[in-house]
């Protein structure tokens, strides 16, 4: 995808066309900032670039084979060493057939010492037909030698305004949705593209009926729908990995909470989140806990669910817990 079709970090897209056109793109980047504001398709832009118009369709296909990209891999979630060295092992050749052969790394912060240490010799003395391209929300994970030997680039927040167009020309909503959209979204088109997804999962009914529910009048029945959701937040093509909606559940949960607490304070209901349930918010009358304790809760129970702990344990210690 070029780069003047993806949309916030104007500077950013300056830079990289700039040493595009005058060849001096570094042999290692580092794109550094927020989730959701498209580094890795800043990355992706910047290895057609590098590579030729020639490689464009098969970099589109991800069939090329001098465009490679390593990803955390197992339950862990990190970059095993073996990735690493078949890195190593991969860089030393010559590209196929574009003139560079680039590798994108996401979630660089993922990488364990040992693994960091591997990568480091090669950044160290880097081969002239390679180009690796390091991605991460923040720099404080990442061994310092490894990001020493990086050009750094900051990527930012998204604007709302840019968001909000983006909404209505590519996915067809009305203004108000796409404000409304864009005001949740906090600058990151990835959370957009989850909040107007959110509302397709087969699961959205059977959370919004516990919400409602006073979990220890009701418990017998929470406990069922505890179950209910971790039957359906199975691993899907479109939809992520049982973690990743996981992730979104308990977004949906922080939101109806946020939503019930702009609700007593009179906020206009134009930016709650669920406002397709605006009925089922008013008439919930179990207590509201302080958006504080939430945020805590929240954070236990993605910590939870990281190490493998069932969800339907991880939402009843939450409830029980508020």
């Amino acid at each position: 995808m070029p780069l003047s079709r993806l949309i916030g970090n104007e500077l950013i897209k300056s830079a990289l066309t700039r040493m595009v056109d005058t060849h001096t793109v570094p042999s290692t980047l580092l794109f550094h900032g927020p989730e959701g504001v498209g580094k890795g398709l800043f990355a992706l832009a910047l290895a057609e670039m590098l590579m030729g118009p020639k490689s464009h369709t098969k970099i589109a296909a991800h069939a090329h084979p001098d465009l490679h990209f390593l990803r955390p891999a197992g339950k862990s979630a990190t970059h095993p060493i073996e990735n690493i060295r078949k890195l190593l092992d991969e860089a030393a050749l010559p590209p196929y057939e574009a003139p560079v052969k680039v590798f994108i790394i996401e979630s660089a912060h993922q990488m364990l010492p040992y693994s960091s240490n591997a990568l480091l010799k090669i950044l160290e003395e880097p081969f002239a037909h390679t180009h690796f391209i390091l991605i991460t929300p923040t720099l404080d994970s990442l061994l310092p030698t490894i990001a020493s030997r990086c050009r750094k680039l900051p990527f930012f927040l998204i604007p709302q305004q840019q968001i909000e167009t983006f909404i209505k020309d590519t996915w067809n909503k009305s203004p108000q949705e796409a404000r409304r959209i864009a005001f949740l979204s906090h600058g990151s088109l990835a959370k957009a593209k989850q909040l107007l997804s959110a509302h397709q999962v087969p699961w959205k009914e059977p959370l919004l009926d516990l919400l409602s529910l006073h979990i220890q009048r009701d418990y017998p029945l929470a406990l069922k729908i505890f179950s209910e959701l971790e039957t359906q937040l199975t691993p899907d093509e479109e939809e992520g990995s049982s973690l990743a909606q996981a992730d979104l559940l308990l977004e949906e949960i922080l939101f109806w909470y946020r939503d019930r607490h702009l609700l007593k304070e009179g906020v206009a209901t134009e930016y709650l989140y669920h406002l397709d349930s605006l009925e089922k918010l008013k008439a919930v009358s179990v207590p509201l806990p302080p958006l504080e304790r939430l945020l805590e809760q929240v954070a236990t129970a993605r910590l939870a669910l990281q190490r493998n702990v069932r969800l339907k344990a991880v939402l009843e210690h939450f409830f029980l817990n508020l």
